[in-house]
């Protein structure tokens, strides 16, 4: 076998080589061509230069010291969905939708404070700090020049490479894909579709002032990635194997997006996934979404509208209307005594173990320190966003349906539930992203491409 590494320019790269929500181009398109090669997926990188600008210059002024974005997702809070797509047949392989509220829970529980400090800060500009995140470590220079990711580039009269990973169930595969028309997937497109910037940057003292025309900005975007070439033997084998039907099988993500705005919230989706492995959820203020004076990768705790936290006293998992996988509700500490600000361990658990097998999970961002249930009353000012420890809390939930087969459950016919009792006290609706985690398989022939999920 041989092995060749590939750098792919976007196909539809503006002249200047610059590519942002904000001047039009939403959605960023790679191709990775057919041929008779296979893909090493968890190879794929997007590589490029990243700037936050405001009005269309390099300089941020001092009206934008607080100019901010989440440190914990960095550039993954610019990715709104990510499709990956046959080239040959155009049909839908994955499709994230909510990608980097996605990826806010999958790095908050496969990742610890030294990944943030060392390979995610080189490769995805992860800057767990939220004083440098924001430019307010400063450097020597004639002037002095801040250095952090969001408030340096036109400081620095220059912006911040990086080489992003893209973590998707099937780039993530062990198995490396096949790229050939008859015996592949025919090519692959990946597509990238830009987050609006009133939800990738915020105003970290809540005001706002002087960024309401800070943007985001991407220039000299490629994709790299390393194929293989199968050895004489091999290729003919395959390509046999081809003219008779192969498959493919792949973990999948799929989302979903609700809101609750009750003490009784159930939550019910009709899925009609015949293989799931696991369902979790992030939350979010639903008017903190899109909205410059809040983080919209946060994942904090359910709120009220005094800024009073919403506890979870009791979860239920159901498939079609049963308890399922725990035959049991999951009670809390906060059932009994509201006023206990720990987070329940047992929620933490299946949460975690839902995105990452428990057992295997060495590292992860969640601690005392940053889950506490603090209220965020009369916190207004940069020390609200300053005080968070190591990204912010990392509340979520979700269960494991099957952690033994790996197989996954059934749930083409039958609804999957969430119930929760929660402590609203007020009318404030909170926004909920569930991810599915699902088994696939590609059904591939000289004819085209199949999806059975």
């Amino acid at each position: 076998m041989s092995h060749q590494n590939l750098e792919i320019v976007p196909s539809n790269v503006t002249s200047d080589g610059t590519l942002s929500f904000r001047n039009g181009q939403p959605v960023i398109q790679f191709i990775i061509g057919e041929q008779d090669r296979l893909l090493l997926g968890q190879s794929v990188r997007l590589v490029g230069n990243f700037s936050v600008l405001s009005d269309s210059t390099p300089t941020l002024g001092s009206a934008n010291a607080q100019l901010n974005m989440d440190g914990r997702t960095s550039l993954y809070s610019t990715i709104d969905q990510l499709v990956i797509k046959s080239q040959a047949t155009n049909q839908t392989i994955e499709h994230i939708r909510n990608y980097n509220r996605f990826m806010a829970s999958y790095l908050t529980t496969t990742n610890d404070l030294g990944d943030g400090l060392s390979h995610l800060n080189e490769s995805n500009l992860q800057v767990l700090n939220s004083h440098a995140i924001k430019g307010n470590v400063v450097v020597p220079g004639p002037p002095p020049v801040a250095s952090g990711v969001v408030n340096s580039q036109g400081n620095l009269g220059s912006s911040s490479s990086f080489a992003l990973s893209l973590p998707c169930g099937f780039l993530n595969g062990t198995a490396n894909i096949p790229l050939a028309q008859g015996w592949g997937v025919g090519g692959l497109i990946l597509e990238v579709h830009l987050s609006p910037d009133n939800n990738v940057l915020f105003a970290n003292d809540r005001a706002g002032a002087g960024i309401s025309n800070a943007f985001y900005e991407y220039k000299n975007l490629y994709l790299t990635c390393e194929v293989e070439r199968p050895a004489p033997e091999q290729l003919s084998a395959l390509q046999s194997q081809g003219a008779k039907g192969n498959t493919f099988e792949y973990n999948s993500i799929s989302s979903y997006y609700t809101s609750i705005d009750s003490s009784n919230a159930i939550i019910n989706f009709s899925l009609g996934l015949s293989r799931v492995l696991s369902v979790f959820c992030n939350f979010i203020t639903s008017n903190h979404i899109n909205n410059r004076d809040y983080n919209s990768m946060s994942t904090w705790y359910l709120m009220n509208n005094d800024n009073t936290v919403a506890t979870v006293n009791q979860l239920i998992f159901t498939r079609g209307g049963e308890r399922l996988p725990l035959e049991y509700n999951i009670d809390t500490i906060q059932r009994t005594n509201p006023l206990n600000r720990f987070p329940n361990a047992q929620i933490l658990r299946n949460y975690v173990n839902a995105i990452h097998s428990f057992p295997k999970n060495r590292r992860n961002l969640l601690k005392p320190e940053n889950n506490v249930m603090g209220d965020k009353a009369g916190s207004t000012g940069p020390e609200y966003y300053n005080k968070f420890i190591d990204g912010g809390a990392g509340f979520g939930v979700g269960v494991a349906f099957d952690s033994i087969s790996n197989q996954g459950l059934d749930f083409t016919n039958v609804p999957l539930g969430i119930n929760m009792d929660i402590g609203l006290t007020t009318s404030n609706p909170q926004s909920v992203y569930m991810f599915i985690h699902s088994k696939r398989t590609l059904v591939f022939n000289a004819q085209g491409v199949q999806v059975i999920s």
